[in-house]
């Protein structure tokens, strides 16, 4: 059996950790012994984890430091308790991210067991680029890029060292690849293009068997999927919505996912009283039925990777408008399958306005999204070459 092990953040409820679950559904388990390593437990999706597949927490069980600490002294391991200390306080006090994660990848002891492929699997300036490089013995060892860079470039900087040892560089879309290139162009030759798997059937059925829409609403549906975040765009929801209402459209947005920003998309709401028109659903661990159930799919981030919830919406042949961003780009093309407009507010108003008044336009956006291919399951032997 070869070994593979994949470190990542937490498996919250977000377009990576389910792009992670479908690949991990999709490496065959009679041929690899897959471990998933990560920073913290409990996330929504841990227990989507296939059941052959290992997780471990990289920073044990523990609810907080000194729970860490004494753990380890009861144990005798009192250097492992003095680094726990110390590397915490170290972290603490530096404002650099790069320096914390830094500090966090030396609080943990190198990783005793040896890997055909270690593969760090989360945004681009994170803990997993730094650990699996300091702390796991492997024979190929793989970034995966799920970012735009261009976005990053700051904070990347002193990733680059890191990046320069990686054997191979995974970006999740054609556009993302690019930007990478143009930013490390000495690395062009080990980076290369690996689309998010996508299980269709899996979802048709999740939707089949999920929550869906009770409130009797009549009108149009719109729903956004993505955590509250400032890169998520939710905020431009509120005006856009004001504008299409005054049209005299009779129509409720829904978002779905939670975040940092839900205050913030809170105010906007009963500043324009949209109180019930603008609903914010919360996480949902099954979101399938409410795109199925829906008229128009927005999507008003400022940048993405790929953006797994757009290609959830195509799967389920859905008119879409999404902002430009490198992850929309590979999968949609403007006209034929969907609307790609700026990062703008009235853009996005006059996008969905087309499609409210252009039922013809739907259907045909519909028609080219059954004939194109969403699941992407083939991109796993690109993974699965590289152990022979």
């Amino acid at each position: 059996m070869k070994k593979i092990v994949i470190v990542t953040r937490r498996l919250i409820m977000g377009g990576i950790e389910k792009a992670l679950i479908s690949m991990l559904d999709a490496i065959p388990k009679d041929q690899f012994e897959v471990t998933v390593l990560v920073m913290g437990h409990g996330g929504e999706l841990e227990d989507e984890i296939p059941d052959h597949v290992k997780v471990e927490c990289l920073y044990g069980y523990e609810k907080t430091t000194v729970e860490k600490i004494w753990n380890s002294i009861k144990k005798g391991k009192f250097i492992r308790a003095f680094k726990i200390g110390w590397y915490t306080l170290q972290a603490k006090m530096d404002k650099s991210v790069f320096k914390q994660e830094w500090y966090h990848s030396k609080m943990i002891p190198v990783i005793d067991s040896e890997y055909d492929i270690a593969i760090a699997y989360h945004v681009p300036a994170s803990f997993p680029v730094v650990f699996v490089m300091k702390n796991i013995k492997a024979k190929t060892k793989i970034a995966w890029i799920h970012a735009d860079v261009s976005q990053f470039k700051e904070e990347l900087k002193p990733y680059k060292q890191f990046y320069e040892k990686y054997d191979k560089i995974f970006c999740v879309s054609k556009y993302a690849m690019e930007n990478f290139n143009d930013l490390y162009p000495n690395l062009k030759e080990k980076t290369s293009v690996f689309n998010n798997i996508l299980d269709r059937k899996r979802i048709v059925l999740m939707a089949k068997n999920g929550e869906g829409f009770n409130d009797q609403f009549n009108g149009i549906r719109m729903v956004t999927v993505g955590r509250l975040t400032f890169e998520k765009g939710h905020d431009l929801i509120p005006n856009v919505l004001m504008k299409l209402r005054s049209e005299g459209h009779n129509i409720r947005w829904y978002c779905i996912g939670d975040g940092e920003r839900r205050s913030v998309i809170e105010s906007l709401i009963k500043k324009y009283g949209l109180e019930e028109h603008l609903i914010l659903l919360g996480t949902k661990r099954n979101p399938y039925r409410f795109i199925y159930e829906c008229d128009i799919y927005v999507q008003p981030s400022r940048h993405e990777g790929y953006c797994i919830s757009l290609a959830e919406a195509r799967a389920f042949y859905k008119p879409i408008v999404t902002t430009d961003t490198v992850g929309a780009r590979e999968q949609i093309e403007s006209g034929q399958n969907g609307l790609i407009i700026n990062v703008e507010e009235n853009e996005i108003y006059t996008a969905i306005n087309t499609l409210i008044k252009n039922q013809n336009l739907c259907v045909k956006f519909e028609k080219n999204l059954k004939k194109s291919n969403i699941d992407a399951a083939n991109e796993i032997k690109k993974l699965l070459d590289i152990v022979g």
